[in-house]
């Protein structure tokens, strides 16, 4: 007992004394230690934030936008600096819980780093907008840049597509009215087929670019005919023969005369013209006859105008005109008498003039004389014809002119006689 009561009396004589020897020593350690350790600071820009629970707003058809980047954070670490040296970005957590969005659109950002005595970010709130996610499908446009190249046209574009199915936050797909391929031409001189990439444009033709926007694919197979061209004249024909009195004067007008028209080098190679398979009908015309002609349906398969605003619409004016008639004196000594058979001569029997009776235009008649008219027979091809036999010296044939004349003039069949004599 008395040693235990001497121990005590050990412990608790000056008491405060040893209390505060104790309290010394702690701080002396404490001071020691931040000597030796002390606390530091390091500073982690570009953390990405976090976050949590998304799959929540989606399943509400809601889609959220991160604003002004506010899920990168910069991040101020306290800690000793042993730690310090230790630490790096990866070990910042900084966590936003997207199911925890305010009225006002604040998410809290949560920082978190084991060993640290302290960890401030530069905000800490997640800015998000939330709205309704939309489906919606916009038309494809095609916008061709440059041109195709010397005596080429550009053709069809065929796009394996015509509509783009586009989601994304209810304010952005609202802006957007279409979708387009730009089509870069760049002198092009046969077909071109790519993969082309959509863009979307707003009502004003403005870019509409948003990472928000989902499509439901970027780009478009786009085909493009690059056509050959070259100018052909247009062929018309006529039927029936105008009234008495009157005569087609073998004259047509086609109105273009020629078009330009576009297609396949091989197939262009082959057409010289476009005929117009339906004739003109002059049928007891006494006046000009004028038809109009759809010209496409006069083109091959796989050819089209080169003009796409042309009407493909042609006019075809088949001349007629009034005759008159007109009568030629001959005088037979100005007949040629030609194709002589052998061993024989000829001359003119009489002398009295032949009358021609001429029919046609007054204009082509006036330019018509005797002498024009050059009139000639043919002996032996007439004997031949005629199937005459043992022609001789002294026979008098009845044979008929040949008279040169233009074809939209008639000559009515004239003769003269002539005498057969044995060459002296």
């Amino acid at each position: 007992m008395k040693m235990l009561k001497r121990l005590g009396g050990i412990f608790t004589h000056n008491l405060w004394l040893k209390l505060l020897a104790i309290i010394l020593a702690v701080i002396i350690w404490v001071i020691v230690a931040q000597i030796n350790n002390p606390a530091s600071t390091v500073t982690f820009s570009n953390i990405k934030v976090t976050l949590l629970n998304a799959d929540i707003l989606e399943s509400e058809g809601k889609i959220y936008q991160i604003l002004d980047r506010s899920d990168v954070v910069k991040v101020t670490v306290k800690a000793p600096e042993s730690v310090v040296r230790t630490l790096s970005a990866s070990d910042v957590s900084a966590v936003a819980d997207l199911s925890q969005v305010t009225a006002q659109g604040t998410v809290p950002i949560v920082y978190s780093l084991d060993r640290a005595e302290s960890i401030v970010g530069d905000h800490d709130e997640l800015l998000v907008s939330v709205e309704d996610k939309v489906t919606k499908y916009v038309n494809i446009q095609y916008w061709t840049n440059g041109s195709v190249g010397e005596d080429c046209v550009l053709g069809k574009v065929n796009l394996d597509r015509n509509r783009l199915e586009i989601s994304g936050p209810r304010s952005d797909i609202e802006k957007v009215s279409y979708a387009m391929v730009e089509i870069d031409l760049d002198g092009a001189v046969k077909t071109i087929s790519a993969d082309m990439e959509l863009a979307l444009f707003d009502s004003e033709g403005m870019k509409v670019e948003s990472e928000n926007i989902t499509k439901q694919t970027d780009y478009v197979t786009t085909t493009v005919t690059v056509l050959s061209t070259s100018e052909v004249p247009i062929v018309a024909y006529t039927t029936g023969t105008p009234s008495a009195g009157y005569i087609f004067v073998d004259e047509i007008d086609v109105s273009p005369a020629t078009v330009r028209i576009a297609g396949d080098t091989s197939t262009l190679s082959h057409l010289p013209y476009i005929e117009i398979t339906d004739p003109v009908d002059i049928t007891a015309a006494r006046n000009n006859i004028t038809a109009t002609f759809d010209l496409s349906n006069y083109l091959p398969a796989g050819v089209s105008f080169e003009d796409p605003n042309f009407d493909d619409e042609i006019t075809v004016t088949a001349h007629i005109e009034r005759t008159i008639e007109k009568t030629v004196y001959l005088s037979p000594l100005n007949v040629t008498i030609s194709d002589l058979p052998s061993g024989l001569t000829a001359e003119a029997y009489s002398t009295e003039d032949i009358p021609v009776k001429l029919t046609g235009l007054e204009t082509d008649l006036n330019a018509i004389s005797a002498d024009s008219l050059s009139p000639v027979v043919e002996v032996a091809s007439y004997i031949e014809e005629a199937q005459l036999k043992n022609v001789k010296s002294g026979d008098i044939l009845t044979i008929p002119i040949k008279l040169r004349v233009n074809e939209n003039v008639k000559a009515e069949e004239c003769y003269v006689k002539i005498i057969i004599r044995d060459v002296v």
